[in-house]
């Protein structure tokens, strides 16, 4: 049931993404954002059983809201200096490579658990501690993706909001 607060925050997000694009431009959006990210990132290190179900279901919200204006708006920047004659090569070399990028993730945070476990001596299987040590991983190579934004110009994918 917990999973579905991140869905919600993706679907919920979506009517807004536009808007908050035009009227901050995607620079300060994924800067700003990307910083909730991280944070509802670091959030998760303080879910724990028995806590209320409401405020671990708040942030679990708050990071699928962020993640749905993340990813959108990565992907609408992604394209706005794309000719529209190679937009059908760009789209499918952009889906390509998002595949390629999702599943490197799930690579990287295995690899981050295995760390974790191997780090503590392994015993007895994985425990809380290592995916803390994972989620802390996860939010450090999200603040690498902070300083990507940074070099982005101010005036970034402006053509694609005029459109």
């Amino acid at each position: 049931m917990l999973v579905l607060a991140i869905f919600a925050g993706n679907l919920a997000m979506k009517p807004f993404t536009t808007g908050l694009l035009r009227r901050y431009g995607f620079r300060r959006v994924l800067l700003v954002n990307g910083v909730i990210g991280v944070g509802c990132i670091l959030a998760c290190l303080g879910l724990q059983q028995g806590m209320p179900w409401y405020w671990m279901a708040l942030v679990l919200f708050i990071g699928g809201l962020s993640r749905s204006m993340q990813f959108t708006t990565y992907n609408a920047v992604g394209f706005a200096e794309v000719p529209k004659p190679q937009m059908g090569e760009a789209s499918t070399l952009f889906s390509m490579f998002f595949q390629l990028a999702m599943a490197l993730g799930v690579a990287v945070v295995a690899l981050l658990l295995r760390m974790a476990m191997m780090v503590r001596g392994g015993e007895g299987g994985m425990t809380v501690s290592d995916f803390h040590w994972a989620l802390l991983g996860v939010a450090l190579i999200a603040c690498v993706a902070l300083a990507d934004a940074v070099r982005l110009p101010v005036n970034a994918g402006e053509q694609v909001l005029r459109t």
